[in-house]
C-alpha cells in the first residue's frame, strides 16, 4: 500500500474527479450559490497565498478535516508551495456544481472551481478547489488539488 502521505494527496484528488465526472447530477446553481461558494473560494486562495496553513484548514469542511489531519494539511501545503514559489497571477477557468453525487462522498451540494495559475517556480499550474455546502449553510473547502 501506498504511505499515509501519497493516500491523503491520492484521496483527495479522488474526491476532485469524482465530482467532476457525474455530469448526469450536475445543474446550474442559482447566482447566489455561485457567490458565495466563491467567496469561500477567495478566502480560501488568500490564506494559502500568504502561508497560513493552519488557518486554511481552519476554514475547511468538517468531511475535510475529519480525512486530513492539520498537521498533514500544513505539511503538505508547504511542500507544494515551497516549490511552485509566489503566485504570479490567478485565473477563474471554469467551474462545475454537483448535488448528491453519491459514491465515497457525502451527499450535498460541491462547488468544483479550476484556475489557470502561474507561480514564481512555475509557468502554469491548475489549482482546484471543492467547497461543499455544509449542514449548517456555510459553503466551506472540501479539497484542493494543484497539478
Amino acid at each position: 500500500m501506498f504511505p499515509r502521505k501519497y493516500r491523503v494527496h491520492a484521496f483527495l484528488a479522488f474526491i476532485a474527479l469524482i465530482i467532476i465526472f457525474y455530469p448526469s447530477f450536475s445543474r446550474k446553481p442559482d447566482q447566489q450559490r455561485i457567490d458565495v461558494s466563491t467567496v469561500a473560494a477567495t478566502h480560501f486562495f488568500e490564506l494559502v497565498d500568504s502561508a497560513q496553513y493552519e488557518q486554511s484548514w481552519e476554514i475547511c469542511s468538517a468531511y475535510l478535516k475529519n480525512e486530513v489531519p492539520q498537521q498533514e494539511w500544513v505539511k503538505r501545503l508547504s511542500a507544494v508551495r515551497s516549490v511552485s514559489g509566489q503566485l504570479l497571477d490567478r485565473k477563474q477557468k471554469d467551474y462545475t456544481y454537483t448535488k448528491d453525487a453519491g459514491g465515497t462522498i457525502p451527499d450535498g451540494e460541491y462547488m468544483v472551481y479550476h484556475f489557470d495559475s502561474q507561480f514564481q517556480n512555475k509557468d502554469h499550474l491548475i489549482e482546484t478547489v471543492t467547497v461543499m455546502l455544509e449542514q449548517d449553510g456555510s459553503w466551506r473547502i472540501a479539497g484542493y488539488f494543484i497539478e
